[in-house]
């Protein structure tokens, strides 16, 4: 009997060095050994069937392995089946291990390769899913309700704002922004009683403690949107044009059709919108044509030196101040500007309405008017002086007495007469005034979107 134990436990010894020395390949069971004693029985305490039968229940009752079979030699479990996971290997090796009498533990256990079109996690994690949701399906609920009550409450805020501020703030736009700040603790408050159903508090707070580097982020992606729309409340409130005014702002001239939160639209002459940014318009130099109506005009005229520098500025002040659609307040004036190669020049003033009257037209009828009175009462408009250079020199051709005899005065250019008016100038109506109507033709469809419009 000594002689069998003693055989059996140098071939334990041996199957174990074995195990140990391939226990890097995947096809070997992996063995373990009970060192908790320092020298292993020659006699067992506890028989290998009851060793087995505790292993059995015990692996049994745990659920963790499939198919599971223990058998027990001489203290040795040899434990086989197929478990889920990894961790449950370790499970069964370690409860083995800890099993009184058990000598060494030889594991076969193994976990089976996953199928490549296996549905059933997918499946399974759709019904988990399914079965929260069904859970969460009262909180969804009243989540729901608190957002419409919550919606229903600010916009009566921002009606309760909008009637305190009517008598209050005669700027529309900043009215219905100001108003919209009534609605702002409601909203908050809405929110916060959604995530704290909902059990998302404390993600909101991880959002309020971002918002720092948040808000950095927002900055610079959205600069030129906040730009202009911080720029859209001053041009509002300050009211640099109106709505139909002719402007000339960063090299564009136009008619204003409308102020939006992201930018100007005006009308050019030529019947195009150019759509200008509001930081544009701000932060540059706008010109208002028709914020005066009256609108002062000059043209350069030059006289002979021989003529009489009174009497021309006396004719041409006449010809001005004659003109219906010159104001006589200011008053025209005619100055001496420079004394030029060939002609003094005259400089000519007047002032003309410019919501009423076109400014180029009048000032052309006006240029006419004046060169006629000039012509009319013999005063000189020369040409500037000239040098001229003839390298070859000049031939001289005699003229014959027949051909002197003519009446050399036939040859003097005439001059055509000027009539008083034109029919080109009959009309001295503002082209603006067509431009103002196509652009009102074509407002914006909702009077809210129109920040400066006074309707």
């Amino acid at each position: 009997m000594k002689k069998f134990t003693l055989i059996s436990c140098l071939s334990v010894l041996f199957l174990s060095a074995q195990a140990q020395t391939d226990d890097s390949s995947e096809s070997k069971p992996a063995v373990s050994w009970n060192d908790s004693d320092q020298t292993i029985s020659v006699e067992q305490k506890v028989s290998d069937q009851a060793i087995e039968k505790r292993l059995s229940r015990i692996i049994e009752l745990s659920g963790r392995v499939e198919a599971a079979t223990v058998k027990v030699t001489e203290g040795v479990v040899e434990i086989n089946g197929q478990v889920s996971k990894e961790e449950h290997i370790e499970w069964a090796n370690a409860a083995a291990m800890r099993t009184e009498g058990v000598i060494a533990v030889v594991n076969n256990l193994t976990v089976p390769a996953a199928e490549k079109w296996d549905l059933d996690p997918a499946v399974t994690e759709a019904m988990s899913l399914y079965d929260r949701m069904i859970k969460a399906l009262p909180k969804i609920t009243i989540a729901l309700v608190i957002l419409v009550l919550t919606w229903l409450l600010a916009k009566f805020a921002i009606g309760i704002g909008n009637r305190v501020l009517n008598n209050r703030l005669n700027n529309a736009f900043v009215r219905r922004l100001s108003a919209r700040m009534f609605a702002l603790p409601v909203i908050v408050i809405g929110i916060y009683l959604v995530l704290q159903l909902t059990g998302l508090t404390s993600l909101a707070m991880t959002v309020l403690g971002g918002t720092g580097l948040l808000g950095l982020i927002i900055g610079i992606a959205f600069k030129d949107i906040a730009e202009n729309f911080l720029a859209s409340i001053l041009i509002s409130i300050q009211r640099p044009f109106k709505i139909g005014d002719y402007i000339e702002v960063d090299g564009h001239a136009g008619v204003v059709h409308s102020v939006t939160t992201r930018g100007t639209v005006i009308m050019t002459l030529e019947g195009n919108h150019i759509h200008i940014p509001n930081s544009t318009i701000y932060k540059n130099t706008i010109v208002n044509v028709t914020a005066n109506p009256k609108i002062r005009l000059q043209f350069t005229v030059g006289i002979g030196y021989d003529d009489s520098i009174h009497g021309a500025q006396q004719i041409a002040l006449e010809v001005v101040l004659g003109h219906p659609a010159v104001l006589a307040d200011p008053e025209p004036q005619v100055l001496v500007d420079n004394l030029g190669a060939a002609t003094i020049n005259l400089e000519v003033y007047f002032w003309v309405d410019g919501q009423k009257n076109s400014t180029s037209k009048v000032k052309s009828a006006v240029i006419r008017l004046v060169k006629k009175a000039f012509d009319d009462a013999n005063i000189s408009m020369p040409d500037e002086a000239r040098e001229v250079v003839f390298p070859d020199g000049i031939q001289i051709k005699q003229v014959s007495d027949a051909d002197s005899t003519t009446d050399q005065t036939n040859n003097k250019p005439v001059k055509p007469d000027e009539p008083e008016s034109s029919a080109i100038e009959d009309d001295l109506s503002n082209e603006v005034d067509e431009i103002r109507k196509q652009s009102a033709a074509s407002q914006l469809t909702e009077e809210q979107d129109n920040l400066i419009d006074d309707n």
